[in-house]
């Protein structure tokens, strides 16, 4: 018996990509984010995903005894490329005139990341954590959902037919414990891996099998419920999911215990249908179910028109601009249903032709922009070049960022031979490592670099630890370092106030170090600004009114803040790096390379050519190398 349509699940089709919708819109009033849990509309797609596939599945295979695979994926090819290679494409044309230099050249590997279904990958160990900020500079983020979805389609079509053929009777013993076990790891990784947990399927995998439970439940008869309970039941289901939109504000620790309130509302919503049931009604609306007929090309097409909207510089505080964005959004996905996706599902255009097509198109786009890449960089003033550019995620090792290592740091180099350079610090030191690995390694030295996000190398007072930083971690950075002598690197984040235990704590750490004969510079206080260079010029440069080259041109216009201010703020940092006098001890300091260099009395962000600080703290390219360079020089006379 195949299964029939279910109108109530297009409905929760549109609840979802409204949600998603609502999220990315940033909508906020007297100072509250509405609909701040809307990014559980991904949640409620995956489980639907997981139960309408293995309904598909299941149909064919109580009908023909097997599942023609080329069936299968040809279905899901039409279903789900030609809508996002035309997103892609118009997308990339969008990019090639609106994008920055170093964003365009991300945005086209987010391209190819896309096409081949592991953008979710790509992300990761990009490190561009979803929800960092709700509305990126990253207009296919959100591609990451379709490439678990689609490596789920890889590999489950197959488990589950064998799984059917071979254990028919234990089939949904065998979907909870592959459930508790997804759902487990979730939890289990969450604190250490969020961001792994949050892109991978390993972590997802719980969410489409509850779907795929319910699909082989759904005419179950021992589990038949009553029309009155079901509509019950049904209730509190599509209210758990509006209570997470609305109640829930974090995205970290996603998925978690807090994704089961979406995630069981779905479930009790399809387990609990009835063309009686209120909630059914409701989701059977016209506008809900037509909203969830064109949810895909909804999905696809918002985040990047939202996305370029806010490149833009388009105020996004406005309600009607984004009510007139969300308009679009539904405007341009009903269009790319009607005559993409609907058409090329149309079994009477060639599959062939579909994916001949689809190949030429695609190469002949990227083999253009390809092409005219040095073109499009041209379009820029230089001082562009290295804007939004995350110096700090840079280095890498076996596709992983080093970091926001806790427990395997990266070694470059690793020759017994060489001495160690350790690197210990936070976001701020990390965007010194790409530079120094570079450098390090020309002169026939380790380098080991371990940094954290806001963790510097001090023992934490136990009212101020957190995930990102603890005792776990500066015990693990301390063994590694007393496995083999070397030279450590460490700076302070000085707008960090620490308590007199910490201090002690420091203090007692580097004169154990100093005694044990390690040899340690102590990077001094690097400035932070109150802006972001990155916004700013990025601000002034699609600015109508301003000429930036002139305008950059003026020191007075130099993004900079008072070198008093600077004094007074690293006061403290300085005093404790002070109290420190040992043979093995060495000392540099960046400030004296923004500060009172360029402009007397400031410390700036950048010069009329090149910026230092990508954002207000974060060092670019080129302020890293002038950093590195003053390191080099100082490890260079310490082994002479």
């Amino acid at each position: 018996m195949i299964s029939k349509y279910r109108a109530e699940i297009d409905g929760l089709r549109g609840i979802a990509v409204l949600g998603v919708i609502l999220y990315h819109a940033e909508i906020i009033i007297n100072g509250n984010h509405l609909f701040s849990g809307g990014f559980f509309g991904v949640d409620i797609f995956l489980v639907i995903s997981g139960f309408l596939i293995t309904r598909i599945i299941s149909d064919e295979y109580k009908k023909d005894k097997k599942i023609s695979f080329k069936n299968f994926y040809e279905r899901r090819f039409r279903r789900l490329a030609p809508a996002l290679i035309l997103v892609l494409i118009i997308s990339t044309i969008f990019a090639y005139f609106i994008l920055l230099p170093n964003q365009f050249v991300f945005f086209i590997k987010s391209v190819l990341s896309s096409i081949f279904f592991v953008s979710n990958f790509f992300f990761h160990y990009s490190g561009e954590s979803y929800g960092q900020s709700i509305l990126t500079h990253i207009p296919l983020l959100h591609t990451w959902s379709l490439s678990i979805e689609e490596q789920f389609y890889l590999i489950y079509p197959a488990f589950l037919i064998v799984a059917l053929k071979f254990a028919k009777k234990n089939i949904n013993l065998i979907l909870v414990v592959f459930i508790f076990l997804s759902f487990l790891f979730s939890l289990l990784i969450n604190k250490n891996h969020g961001s792994f947990n949050f892109y991978m399927l390993s972590s997802r995998g719980w969410e489409l099998l509850l779907g795929a439970l319910l699909a082989l439940s759904e005419k179950n008869k021992k589990f038949e419920l009553n029309n009155n309970l079901k509509s019950l039941l049904s209730i509190i289901g599509l209210c758990l999911i509006i209570f997470s939109f609305i109640f829930f504000d974090s995205i970290n620790n996603h998925p978690g215990y807090k994704t089961l309130f979406p995630v069981i509302g779905t479930s009790i919503i399809i387990f609990c249908s009835n063309s009686k049931n209120f909630i059914d009604k409701v989701l059977s609306f016209k506008i809900l179910k037509n909203l969830g007929l064109i949810s895909y090309s909804l999905y696809l097409w918002h985040h990047p028109i939202f996305s370029f909207a806010k490149i833009l510089g388009i105020d996004n505080s406005n309600l009607f601009i984004k009510f007139a964005l969300f308009l679009l959004s539904i405007l341009i996905s009903f269009i790319s249903f009607r005559y993409v996706e609907s058409f090329f599902r149309q079994k009477s255009y060639p599959i062939k032709k579909i994916i001949n097509n689809t190949l030429i198109l695609t190469s002949s786009t990227f083999l253009i922009i390809y092409l005219a890449l040095p073109h499009q960089q041209k379009n820029f003033p230089p001082i562009t070049r290295e804007l939004y550019e995350k110096t700090w995620f840079k280095t890498k090792q076996y596709f992983k960022p080093c970091f926001q290592r806790k427990k395997i740091f990266c070694e470059f180099n690793s020759d017994s031979s060489n001495t160690n350079i350790y690197l210990i610090g936070d976001s701020t030191a990390a965007s010194l490592q790409e530079e120094l690995r570079s450098k390090l390694s020309e002169i026939k030295f380790n380098f080991i670099p371990m940094t954290n996000a806001g963790c510097d190398f001090i023992k934490k007072d136990l009212k101020n630890q957190s995930i990102f930083c603890n005792s776990e971690i500066h015990t693990l950075r301390k063994n590694k370092i007393l496995k083999k002598k070397g030279l450590i690197l460490i700076h302070l984040n000085y707008t960090i106030v620490l308590s007199e235990i910490e201090k002690k704590n420091f203090i007692s750490d580097i004169n154990e170090l100093l005694t044990d004969n390690y040899k340690i510079i102590f990077i001094y206080p690097i400035p932070k600004l109150d802006e972001s260079i990155s916004e700013k010029i990025n601000k002034l440069f699609r600015s109508s009114e301003i000429d930036l080259t002139k305008y950059l041109n003026d020191e007075k216009n130099h993004i900079n803040i008072n070198y008093s201010k600077f004094s007074e703020d690293s006061k403290a940092t300085f005093d404790l790096l002070l109290e420190f006098n040992h043979k093995n001890l060495y000392k540099i300091y960046p400030h004296k390379i923004f500060c009172n260099n360029y402009i007397k009395n400031k410390c700036v962000g950048h010069d009329k050519n090149s910026i230092f600080y990508v954002d207000g703290a974060h060092l670019s390219k080129t302020g890293s190398i002038l950093v590195t360079n003053e390191i080099l020089k100082k490890i260079i006379k310490i082994y002479e």
